[in-house]
C-alpha cells in the first residue's frame, strides 16, 4: 500500500517542530562563510513545506492580515536602520532573524492553522516543547542547589546567558496555558493546560526575575477585575494575595529582592544615558545592534557595556529610529485592544486562544518595561507566533458568527412564496403524470 503525504498536514507539523525548538537558536553552525542556527534551518524547512502545500493546492498565499500596514512600517524602519547601523553586516543578520524570518512565520501560521484539527496540532507539539523548557530551568535550578553553586545574582539559565531570558520566553506560554485551564473548549484541555501551566509556573519562579514576578502579578490583577461576579472577583483577590505572600517567603525569592535597589540603580542609570543618545538621534535611533557604540559618549567611565537598554520601548527606538517605535506600538496594542474586545462574543477554541493572546501580550508590555522582551531569536519569532494565533481565533470566531447567523436567519417571504409555488407544480406535473395513459 502506498503511503500518500498531505503537503498541508506536513507544513503544519513542520511548523509546530519550529515552534517547539525556539531556544534551539544557540546551536550555531556555518554553511561556507554564512552563519546560521538551528532554528533557521528549521524555519527554512517550515518555508519549504509551506511552498509545497501551496504548489499542491495551486493557489497563493492568503496575505491580508490585521497587521499588514504596520507589519510594513516595520520592515521599512527595519531597512533605513540596517542602512544607518554602525555595522551593516550585523544588523542584516539581526534583521533577518528577528524580522524577516520571524515574520514570515506569522504569515505561514495563519494560512496554515486553518481548523480545530491544525490548531490542536500546533499548541500540543509546542506544549511539549514548552514543558521540556521548563523542566530544564528546574533542573538547572536544583542542580546549582544540589551542588552549593546557586547565585541569585546569576542564577542558572536553561540554554540561555541569563534566566531572565528564560523567564521572558516562558511567559506567553503561561497565558495560553491559563486561557485554556480557565475557558477549555474540551473537557480534558483544562487539565492539560493546568498541569502544564503549574510547570511552566514553577519554570519562572526558579528563573528569579523579577520583571517576570511584576508582569504576572499584573496579569493576575487583569484576570480578577475582569470577572464578573464581585463574589467571584473577591475570592479570587484573596487566593492570589495568599499566592503572593507564599511566594515572597520563599527563601531564595525574599533574598532576590533584596537586591532590587541595586537593579533599580542600573537600570535607572542605563535609560538617563539611551534617553541622552536618543535626544540627539530621535528619528533613525542608533541602528540597528548600534546601541553599545553609539551609547558610549553618555556611559559612565568603568560601567558594563550592555547591548540594549534594558526596556522594550527604549530599545525599539533606538534600534528601529522613531518609524520602527510607533509600528511596533501600534502591532503590540493593537493585540490587546482586538482581543479585549473579541474576548466577551467568543466561544469554543477561539475563547482561550483570544485570552492567551491577550495575556501574552501584557505579560510582554510588562514585562517590557524592565527588559527587551523581543530582540532575541526565540523571543522575536514567538512574538509573531502569539500574533498569529490571534488572528486565527478572530478568524474562527467570524467564521462561527456567520454560520450561526445564517442557520438563524428565517427565510425571506419571497423565497418562501416560490419554493411553495415550485412545489406545487411539481404535485400538478406528478398528478398529470398518473392520469396520462
Amino acid at each position: 500500500m502506498k503511503l500518500q503525504l498531505n503537503p498541508h498536514r506536513v507544513a503544519v507539523l513542520s511548523l509546530g517542530v519550529t515552534a517547539a525548538c525556539l531556544p534551539l537558536y544557540v546551536v550555531r553552525w556555518h554553511y561556507g562563510p554564512l552563519p546560521t542556527t538551528l532554528l533557521e534551518t528549521l524555519i527554512g524547512i517550515t518555508v519549504l513545506t509551506y511552498l509545497a502545500t501551496l504548489w499542491s493546492e495551486k493557489r497563493l498565499p492568503r496575505a491580508r492580515t490585521p497587521l499588514d500596514i504596520p507589519i510594513g512600517l516595520l520592515l521599512l524602519a527595519g531597512v533605513i536602520s540596517v542602512i544607518d547601523a554602525p555595522s551593516q553586516v550585523t544588523a542584516l543578520g539581526i534583521y533577518r532573524a528577528y524580522f524577516l524570518e520571524a515574520i514570515a512565520m506569522y504569515y505561514i501560521a495563519v494560512d496554515l492553522l486553518r481548523d480545530r484539527r491544525d490548531i490542536t496540532t500546533f499548541l500540543v507539539i509546542m506544549g511539549a516543547g514548552i514543558a521540556v523548557y521548563a523542566t530544564g530551568q528546574i533542573v538547572s535550578f536544583l542542580g546549582a542547589v544540589a551542588n552549593h553553586h546557586l547565585n541569585l545574582s546569576a542564577a542558572p539559565a536553561f540554554l540561555n546567558t541569563s534566566p531572565n531570558d528564560d523567564a521572558m520566553y516562558l511567559e506567553p506560554a503561561l497565558a495560553f496555558a491559563v486561557g485554556f485551564a480557565l475557558f477549555p473548549s474540551r473537557a480534558r484541555e483544562r487539565w492539560i493546560a493546568a498541569a502544564l501551566g503549574a510547570l511552566i509556573l514553577a519554570g519562572v519562579i526558579v528563573a528569579f526575575s523579577r520583571g517576570a514576578y511584576l508582569a504576572i502579578a499584573i496579569l493576575a490583577l487583569v484576570l480578577v477585575f475582569g470577572a464578573q461576579s464581585p463574589r467571584w472577583r473577591l475570592r479570587a483577590l484573596g487566593v492570589i494575595a495568599v499566592l503572593g505572600l507564599i511566594l515572597i517567603e520563599i527563601p531564595f525569592v525574599n533574598r532576590r529582592f533584596l537586591t532590587l535597589a541595586d537593579s533599580v540603580t542600573n537600570r535607572e542609570s542605563l535609560y538617563r544615558q539611551a534617553l541622552q543618545m536618543l535626544s540627539h538621534m530621535p528619528i533613525t535611533g542608533a541602528g540597528i545592534s548600534g546601541f553599545p557604540i553609539r551609547v558610549a559618549p553618555y556611559r559612565p567611565e568603568g560601567q558594563i557595556i550592555h547591548i540594549y537598554p534594558h526596556d522594550l520601548w527604549l530599545t525599539t527606538w533606538s534600534e528601529l529610529g522613531l518609524l520602527g517605535l510607533i509600528a511596533f506600538a501600534v502591532i503590540l496594542i493593537g493585540l490587546i485592544w482586538r482581543a479585549a474586545r473579541a474576548l466577551p462574543s467568543s466561544a469554543d477554541i477561539a475563547r482561550p486562544l483570544l485570552w492567551g493572546s491577550v495575556g501574552a501580550a501584557i505579560l510582554i508590555a510588562v514585562h517590557g518595561l524592565f527588559d527587551s522582551p523581543y530582540w532575541k531569536n526565540d523571543l522575536s519569532v514567538e512574538f509573531w507566533l502569539v500574533a498569529a494565533l490571534q488572528v486565527v481565533a478572530l478568524r474562527s470566531r467570524r467564521l462561527a458568527r456567520t454560520d450561526a447567523e445564517g442557520a438563524a436567519r428565517p427565510q425571506a417571504p419571497e423565497l418562501i412564496l416560490e419554493d411553495d409555488a415550485r412545489l406545487r407544480r411539481g404535485a400538478d406535473q406528478g398528478q398529470r403524470e398518473v392520469q396520462r395513459p
